[in-house]
C-alpha cells in the first residue's frame, strides 16, 4: 500500500486485490495478473479503498485519471467555468425563445389576465387587439420583438379622422383611447419579457384639442338627429340600435353645455322635473377634481331622458352607463358610436371645408348659440364652468361670423341712434 501522505495533499492510485491463490499476491503493483483491481484514496487525512470493478489495470488507471482531475483545482476552475456558459447559455436561449413569442398570442395572453372576463370593458381591448393584429399583418410583423418604435410611430401618424383607409379613419378621442391600451399592451409585454425594450415607452399622449371643434348651426344639429335614425335602419342587430340613447345625449349637451362624458354617467336620479344635477369632471393642474352643477332643460329634453328603454347593456339606475367598467371605458364605447355617424353626415364649416363631427361640437353650440341671444359672456363662461372669462373667450368670442356680424349690427344701430350716418358697408359718412 502506498505510504501515507500529509493531510493537505490528495493522492489516488491503483492497486490489485489479489486472490489467495495468485503467484502475486504479495505484490499490489502487479499490473498482469487477472485479480480486481481497486483504487486507494487518500485526502483529508483519511483513506480509504474502493472497487474499480475491473480486472483491467488500464481501466482503472482511467477511474484513477478521472478521480484526480475531478479534485485539480485548475480542472475544477474549468468546469466551473464551464457551467456558468452552459448557464448563461441556457439563459440566452429562454430569453430569446420568449422573444420569439408570437403576436397574436401574446394579446391573447394579455386579454386572458384581465381581471374580470366579463367587464364589457374588455371589448374595448379586444377591440385594441384587432386593430393591432391588423396594422401587424399588413406590415409583416409575426413576434413581439419584431415591433419597434420606428414602426409604430409610423402607425400613429397614418390615424386621422380624414384618413384614406377606414382602418385609420379614428377621431382624435378615439386615437387617444387607442393609444392608451397599446402602450399598456406593451408595457406588460416587456415586463413578461417578450421584448426587451418597450417600443411603445416614448410615444407621445394624444390630448384632443377641443379648441378644433365648431359650433353645429340648428340645421346641422336637425342633420345629426336625422343620422341617428340612419344609424338604427342600417344596424344589424339589436344591441347595435342606440339612436334613441344618442338622440338623448346630443340634446342634453346641446341645452346644458355638459361635457359628453358628464352626460355618460348621468344617474336617472339626476333628473327632478326640468331640474338635471350633473357632476363635472375637470382637471385642474393635472388633478382630476370634481364638482355639482344643476341644469335647467327644456321640456323636450327632459322627456327624451325620461321615454329612454332601458338597455340591457346598461345598469338599471343610469342613463347611458352599465357600472361594470370605468367611466373611460364607458366614454370611449359612446364615443365610437358616435364616429360612426359620420358615414351619414356631410358638415362642413363656415369657410366651406368639410369637417367630421365630434361630440364637443354641442358644447361649442351651446356657448354660440347663448352669446348669440345676447347671454353675456361672463355668465355663457359660468354655465360652461369655465375657470376665467379668458378661457371662454379664446375659444368662443372669435368663432363664428354670424356673432361678429350681429355685434357689428348691434354697434351700427347704436351709432345711428346718436345720429351718425353709417353706409350698408359699415363705413361712417358723418
Amino acid at each position: 500500500m502506498p505510504k501515507q501522505e500529509s493531510t493537505t495533499s490528495s493522492t489516488i492510485t491503483v492497486f490489485t486485490r489479489h486472490s489467495p491463490d495468485c503467484p502475486q499476491r504479495d505484490n499490489p503493483q502487479y499490473k498482469r495478473c487477472n485479480c480486481m483491481k481497486s483504487l486507494y484514496i487518500y485526502e483529508h487525512g483519511k483513506k480509504r479503498t474502493v472497487s474499480a470493478k475491473t480486472r483491467s489495470w488500464s481501466q482503472a488507471e482511467r477511474q484513477a485519471e478521472a478521480q484526480r482531475k475531478q479534485r485539480d483545482p485548475v480542472e475544477i476552475e474549468l468546469r466551473k467555468i464551464a457551467e456558468k456558459e452552459a448557464t448563461k447559455k441556457a439563459a440566452e436561449e429562454a430569453a430569446e425563445a420568449k422573444t420569439l413569442k408570437p403576436l397574436a398570442a401574446a394579446l391573447e395572453q394579455w386579454l386572458g389576465g384581465m381581471k374580470k372576463p366579463g367587464d364589457t370593458s374588455i371589448e374595448a381591448y379586444r377591440s385594441t387587439t384587432r386593430k393591432i393584429l391588423r396594422w401587424a399583418e399588413s406590415v409583416n410583423i409575426v413576434n413581439v420583438r419584431d415591433v419597434t418604435l420606428d414602426a409604430l410611430d409610423l402607425w400613429r401618424a397614418s390615424w386621422s379622422p380624414d384618413s384614406e383607409k377606414p382602418e385609420n379613419r379614428l377621431a382624435l378621442t378615439t386615437q387617444a383611447a387607442l393609444l392608451t391600451r397599446v402602450k399598456a399592451f406593451f408595457k406588460w409585454a416587456t415586463a413578461m419579457e417578450y421584448v426587451q425594450r418597450n417600443p411603445a415607452l416614448i410615444l407621445k399622449a394624444i390630448t384632443p384639442d377641443e379648441s378644433e371643434t365648431w359650433p353645429l348651426t340648428p340645421k346641422q344639429f336637425d342633420e345629426l338627429l336625422a343620422a341617428t335614425h340612419k344609424l338604427d335602419t342600417e344596424a344589424r342587430y339589436k344591441s347595435a340600435k342606440v339612436g334613441q340613447h344618442l338622440r338623448a345625449i346630443f340634446l342634453v349637451q346641446r341645452w346644458t353645455g355638459l361635457r359628453v362624458g358628464d352626460v355618460l354617467i348621468l344617474p336617472k336620479s339626476a333628473l327632478q322635473g326640468c331640474r338635471l344635477a350633473a357632476v363635472i369632471r375637470k382637471k385642474r393642474n393635472r388633478k382630476p377634481t370634481a364638482a355639482r352643477v344643476e341644469c335647467i332643460v327644456p321640456d323636450h329634453v327632459a322627456d327624451a331622458l325620461a321615454s329612454l328603454p332601458l338597455r340591457k347593456e346598461e345598469h338599471s339606475d343610469y342613463f347611458f352607463w352599465s357600472k361594470t367598467c370605468s367611466e373611460e371605458i364607458n366614454v370611449n364605447k359612446w364615443l365610437r358610436k358616435i364616429d360612426r355617424l359620420n358615414d351619414y353626415l356631410s358638415f362642413v364649416d363656415e369657410a366651406g371645408k368639410p369637417m367630421r363631427f365630434k361630440s364637443h361640437m354641442l358644447r361649442d353650440t351651446f356657448a354660440v348659440e347663448f352669446l348669440l341671444a345676447g347671454i353675456p359672456l361672463e355668465t355663457v363662461s359660468k354655465l360652461l364652468t369655465h375657470e376665467s372669462v379668458t378661457m371662454t373667450e379664446r375659444y368662443y368670442d372669435k368663432w363664428t361670423s354670424a356673432r361678429r356680424q350681429k355685434l357689428e349690427d348691434e354697434t351700427v344701430a347704436a351709432l345711428r341712434k346718436m345720429g351718425v350716418a353709417v353706409n350698408g358697408d359699415g363705413s361712417s359718412t358723418a
